[in-house]
């Protein structure tokens, strides 16, 4: 009598997908209750009281309520529960996903175009691709749907016989307790996306946060210069209204100059337009010769000065330029416009004949020496300078009276000659003279290497072919334009080669002319370039201890320099670091010292190289 509600439960149970504890609680009331009928059929006649004494061991499945329905209490609350948060769940994603209102954004909508807007794209790009979002396809962060009560989803239910490491999958509908874990498992995923999300957001925050740090403290920075730069301006606006002030007192000033300028423009004009009269110009004199195109005055710096611009000094000579310069200080005595007047003081006549023997010696010694010039042009000129050497030498010597043999010898004699005679009133006027000619013999080769190169190759060539007027720089071809190029420079070269010539005697004869041209015309020829063969190059044989200031190194160098001469040292990457200075010469090399370090931290060896100038 009691099993037909027990049968009836299970029945109920099973067709409604209860849970397993249902089923569980279904079974043991079951064992109960037939315990219960074995022990009522053992007694025979059971008394009422006794009845009345038994309890129920288990409380009724069903129980009449009040208006005669009934109830079952066994139903599991986890499906409501599962239907309660599945309804959270998906107005959260809808949120999430759609917005609260018709017209806003998606929170994460939002969240995606921020970061697309902070982040860089390398690393925006990176965070799509953790998020499983590929590039160009639709942004859909929540992409798994909750499952349903009766959807179904794969269990594997055992392997397969034939491929042991694959397992056969059973579809199986979702119930209660699966869906509710289903879910779990979307949500899960849903919070690691929200999380990548957030650590981004965290991320640009940061960086914002270091941006506005950053931000801020060169505001206050700036804020804290903002005093120093208003006084300053207010220093500058006191300084532009007394420069302003000082402009319009300029301005008063030179409109009042204007007016007076006018005033006596008009006095002017009245002057010359209101008077008529007749006047005889006497006709000016047309110059031969030809002068500068702008003949102006120069001045001395020095009253020791050659000529305006070249300083009376010693002035090394070049040594190209000393079997021409030799060639001038053989010019006779009485060739000079200085010595010309003092064959008088010329000594007694036994020291006089010991002077010119010891000339014509010297010059014999000076014809039998081989002189080595470069060839070309200047070959030429020092054949020249040899035949006049070579007449002046065949000059006689021969005269009876005291009188006759002074002039001889005056004809014969040169300035070195006086400068070894013992006669002072010559020597020191000898002496004199010989160091303005090689003052005014180096001046003129410097000033002519600053002309431009076109100019000295015009100048060069014509000098070569002896077309060229040495001793009238006014009429050298070109010489209009190089004034206006640089008018002190040329001005000073012509009256340089003036002064050179005004050097000898109005009746000076053909030979000391000719030895005064023919240096001209070398320097004319050297100045047109420097030969390549001159220049020093060459390597480091020995290193110093230090590269230092002061430190001696022996060079190994292509010719033989001369003491004082000043090298560049250059390392493998041709940067020049540092000079050095030569301070002899012997058969084991050059020595030298280092003048200048320029750069320090080089570390020296024997494979840089040093170049330079051969003279000093």
């Amino acid at each position: 009598m009691a099993q037909i509600p027990l049968n009836s439960l299970l029945q109920s149970a099973t067709n409604l997908n209860l849970g397993s504890q249902l089923q569980t609680a279904a079974m043991a009331a079951e064992l109960q209750m037939n315990s219960m009928i074995g022990e009522t059929a053992k007694q025979t006649a059971p008394t009422p009281a006794a009845a009345a004494a038994v309890e129920p061991l288990v409380q009724p499945t069903f129980s009449k309520a009040a208006d005669s329905y009934g109830v079952m209490r066994h139903i599991d609350p986890v499906r409501d529960h599962f239907l309660n948060a599945r309804v959270g769940i998906e107005t959260l994603r809808r949120i999430a996903l759609e917005g609260v209102g018709s017209k806003s954004r998606s929170l994460l909508q939002r969240v995606e175009d921020y970061l697309k807007k902070h982040l860089p794209e390398a690393e925006y790009l990176a965070l799509m691709s953790q998020l499983g979002i590929e590039k160009g396809a639709p942004t859909t962060l929540l992409k798994k749907a909750l499952p349903t009560l009766g959807s179904k989803f794969r269990v594997p239910l055992r392997e397969k016989p034939e491929a042991p490491n694959a397992v056969e999958l059973v579809e199986v509908e979702h119930n209660t307790h699966s869906a509710l874990f289903g879910a779990g498992a979307v949500i899960s995923d849903d919070i690691r996306s929200i999380e990548a999300l957030r650590l981004a957001l965290i991320n640009v925050r940061r960086r914002q946060q270091k941006a506005l740090a950053d931000a801020q403290a060169d505001l206050a920075e700036i804020e804290a210069r903002i005093p120093g730069e208003q006084n300053r301006l207010g220093v500058l606006e006191r300084t532009r209204s007394e420069s302003l002030d000082d402009y319009l007192v300029a301005q008063r000033l030179l409109v009042d100059h204007w007016r007076n300028v006018e005033e006596a423009h008009r006095q002017r004009r009245r002057v010359i337009e209101s008077n008529v009269g007749l006047f005889y110009v006497k006709q000016r004199e047309t110059p031969l010769t030809q002068t500068l195109p702008d003949p102006l005055e120069l001045r001395f710096a020095s009253a020791d000065d050659l000529v305006p611009g070249c300083a009376n000094r010693a002035t090394p000579l070049a040594e190209e330029l000393e079997p021409f310069m030799q060639a001038v200080l053989d010019i006779p005595v009485a060739d000079w416009a200085m010595l010309h007047e003092l064959s008088h003081l010329l000594p007694s006549r036994t020291r006089l004949e010991r002077m010119v023997v010891a000339r014509r010696q010297r010059v014999a010694l000076r014809l039998a020496e081989t002189t080595v010039v470069p060839a070309g042009a200047l070959q030429g000129i020092v054949a020249q300078n040899r035949a006049l050497l070579g007449d002046l030498a065949g000059r006689p010597f021969t005269a009876s009276t005291m009188r006759e043999l002074q002039l001889q010898g005056h004809l014969i004699l040169a300035l070195e000659d006086l400068l070894a005679g013992p006669v002072p009133l010559l020597r020191e006027p000898a002496r004199a003279l010989h160091q303005r000619l090689d003052a005014a013999a180096g001046c003129l080769l410097a000033r002519l290497r600053s002309i431009s190169p076109s100019l000295r190759l015009a100048w060069a060539r014509a000098a070569e072919a002896d077309r060229l007027a040495v001793d009238t720089p006014e009429q050298w071809p070109g010489i209009a334009l190089a004034e206006a190029a640089d008018f002190n420079g040329i001005r000073t070269l012509a009256e340089l080669v003036a002064w050179w010539f005004r050097q000898l005697h109005a009746e000076a004869g053909g030979a000391a002319r000719t030895a005064m041209r023919n240096f001209v015309r070398a320097c004319l020829l050297l100045a047109v370039g420097d030969d390549p063969e001159e220049l020093l190059h060459g390597q480091l044989r020995t290193l110093p201890g230090r590269f230092r200031v002061g430190e001696a190194l022996r060079l190994e160098l292509n010719r033989v320099p001369s003491p004082g001469a000043e090298l560049q040292l250059v390392d493998d990457r041709q940067r020049v670091i540092g000079l050095l200075r030569v301070d002899d010469h012997d058969a084991n090399g050059t020595l030298a010292s280092i003048t200048q370090v320029l750069d320090a931290s080089a570390s020296l060896s024997t494979s840089f190289r040093v170049s330079g100038a051969r003279k000093a």
